[in-house]
């Protein structure tokens, strides 16, 4: 039930039945037949399903809401019945954003491994809340988050910067920037701005008030949202706009243009974030091949 679960969990995320069967290593088939078969268990759709792709219905927001804590704990309390059964007492715990794994944590993983063949390497996709507070909870070593989540730990935890990244604006397809080469923010003055909630991604709000203040208007928010496919579904359904990291600029799901920011000012920190005081050798050879991974 729990990777089923986490399947579902995974989709959402991607907002691509193609992406996330890529990203579970599974058939675009397999994966359809696994969600159809949940849908059948659970007795009713989790995705609405059309010629632009798929949309997790109510209920599939509801299932994220109620099933993520529990797979949470049930990840971290594996991590560690695993760790005493087989007698290891090396582990490296390392929480990230699903979506940014790609360009920052996959390329040192094979390597580390390689080179510390005694450590065990867990791994949680959390969001930047679900990272801060698993930090506080001594359930993480390390946290790779948003500059936004980073600063709201920045004076309890120990803060280093991996990567300054451009930034990207999501526009439904129909909005008169959508096929723009760039936008300045100043552009966006008067548009409603949908951000993620505080609970999910602690300070992206004021980040986003920051820049726009910066562009010389305070900006009007449209709505609140639990998480990134939410955030994209609410930008199309309610004709808002919102600033993401340009990580996300292969992400764009159906009815969605990522468009960069032209301002010079517009930047977004990926950092790391771990619980003061004095590191093992392989977490501080993780951290140093991170930044050399991520700064070429």
């Amino acid at each position: 039930m729990i990777d089923r679960i986490r399947t579902i969990l995974v989709v959402m995320e991607e907002g691509s039945i193609n992406r996330a069967a890529t990203r579970l290593g599974v058939s675009q088939p397999t994966l359809t037949r696994q969600i159809q078969a949940f849908e059948a268990e659970v007795g009713a759709p989790l995705f609405e399903r059309g010629a632009w792709g798929v949309r997790p219905t109510d209920l599939a927001f509801q299932l994220r809401e109620k099933m993520t804590p529990i797979v949470k704990t049930f990840d971290l309390a594996w991590a560690e019945v695993s760790a005493y059964a087989t007698g290891r007492h090396t582990q490296l715990r390392v929480g990230y954003i699903g979506l940014a794994a790609n360009r920052y944590l996959t390329p040192v993983l094979d390597e580390f491994q390689k080179a510390y063949p005694e450590v065990k390497l867990w791994l949680f996709d959390q969001t930047p809340g679900g990272q801060l507070q698993a930090l506080r909870e001594g359930e993480l070593d390390l946290a790779l988050i948003g500059q936004e989540g980073a600063d709201m730990g920045g004076s309890e935890f120990f803060r280093q910067r991996i990567a300054k990244v451009g930034v990207l604006v999501a526009l439904p397809i129909s909005h008169r920037l959508a096929r723009a080469n760039a936008v300045r923010l100043a552009e966006l003055a008067g548009e409603g701005f949908v951000v993620p909630s505080e609970d999910a991604v602690p300070g992206r709000k004021s980040w986003m008030a920051g820049l726009c203040q910066k562009a010389g208007f305070r900006p009007r928010w449209l709505a609140e949202t639990g998480a990134v496919e939410e955030t994209f579904t609410t930008v199309f359904g309610q004709g808002g706009v919102s600033l993401f990291p340009d990580y996300m600029e292969r992400a764009a799901p159906p009815g969605i243009s990522l468009v960069p920011v032209s301002d010079r000012f517009a930047v977004w920190e990926f950092a790391l974030l771990r619980q003061r005081g004095r590191m093992t050798p392989p977490c501080r050879d993780f951290i140093r091949r991170l930044i050399e991974a991520a700064n070429p």
